[in-house]
């Protein structure tokens, strides 16, 4: 175990740009691994996932008034690509007012830098107190944030056609009973921050959530389908033990977009796909098998009839290795 001076000389700089409320910097220092996880004074400020914490960083750095923090102490040491920091300071107010803050970080080398997987920082007082406002920090808003987000121009491609993913979890309904209600909450804060790292990795749009699934948007489909593919790696494994099974299914096409959502055939079709996936499947339309012309490894494929749609339908797996 080493001492580590630019973890401490790190540490400070995060919290400069903390008291400078400069988001951008504060989101970049933090990892993409889905387990990256903040904990911090007020109850519903325990955050997992870097979506979620970078989205809580943007919009509480919004919220804040003007402050300074004080660091006093920095204490920071590594060993090999992982290191530790304890800082302990003060965050003072232009009003006069003070509390004292203690904080933890664990960094991970990631390439040429340092970047947070876990912060935990708390003060002696609450936010309300200290700052003179309430800061947003419930999980549930948070995550509708993350989920709401209107998708960008990119969301398309260029001549207008869009590619629409749809994910379920298969048998919610019995893993939510078998798990029981916080445990489910638990599982599915871990599944939601998966879906959107990948989505927000492979340049995608998250147009809404829709319970224990997502409807999401990409301009192209060898980018949906890498997508899929890598949420099936992340998920495989299960949380906690307990397998998680999701549905994912594609299809591209043109597509009306009105106030950060997609409606049309397009959308019709790509949600039938992914309600005739078997859990673990990634099924593709005929459109996007043709689009992917053999960029990824299909299965045979299957004809069938989708609700609501007429004539038969062709669908084709894709092998998940």
């Amino acid at each position: 175990m080493d001492s580590a001076p630019e973890l401490e000389e790190f540490t400070r700089a995060f919290f400069d740009f903390f008291a400078r409320r400069d988001a951008e910097s504060m989101v970049d220092a933090i990892s993409k691994d889905p387990g990256t996880t903040a904990i911090g004074t007020a109850e519903e400020e325990w955050w997992i996932g870097p979506d979620i914490l970078k989205t809580a960083l943007s919009i509480q750095a919004g919220e804040m008034p003007d402050f300074v923090i004080s660091v006093d102490q920095v204490v920071g040491h590594k060993e090999g690509s992982i290191g530790w920091v304890s800082m302990n300071g003060s965050i003072d107010m232009t009003d006069g007012t003070s509390s004292r803050v203690r904080s933890s970080l664990v960094l991970r080398r990631e390439g040429a830098y340092w970047r947070i997987v876990h912060i935990h920082m708390s003060g002696t007082t609450s936010n309300e107190d200290l700052l003179g406002r309430t800061l947003t920090t419930a999980f549930d808003e948070l995550i509708d944030l993350v989920r709401d987000e209107p998708p960008p121009m990119t969301a398309a491609a260029a001549d207008g056609s869009v590619t629409i993913v749809f994910t379920d979890i298969e048998g919610s309904t019995a893993l939510m009973e078998s798990l029981g209600e916080e445990s489910w909450t638990a599982m599915l804060a871990w599944h939601d921050a998966v879906v959107v790292q990948q989505t927000r990795t492979f340049g995608g749009t998250v147009v809404k959530g829709q319970g224990d699934g997502f409807m999401l948007a990409f301009p192209s489909s060898g980018a949906a389908t890498a997508c899929a593919l890598s949420i099936q790696h992340s998920l495989s494994a299960g949380w906690s033990g307990v397998p998680v099974s999701v549905r994912i299914g594609i299809h591209c096409g043109n597509a009306r977009e009105s106030a950060g959502d997609f409606f049309g055939r397009t959308v019709i079709i790509a949600a039938r796909v992914a309600s005739a996936a078997n859990g673990g499947e990634i099924l593709v339309s005929h459109d996007v098998q043709a689009s992917l012309a053999g960029a990824f490894a299909l299965g045979e494929p299957e004809t069938l009839n989708l609700k609501g749609l007429s004539g038969a339908h062709t669908l084709f797996p894709v092998i998940v290795t």
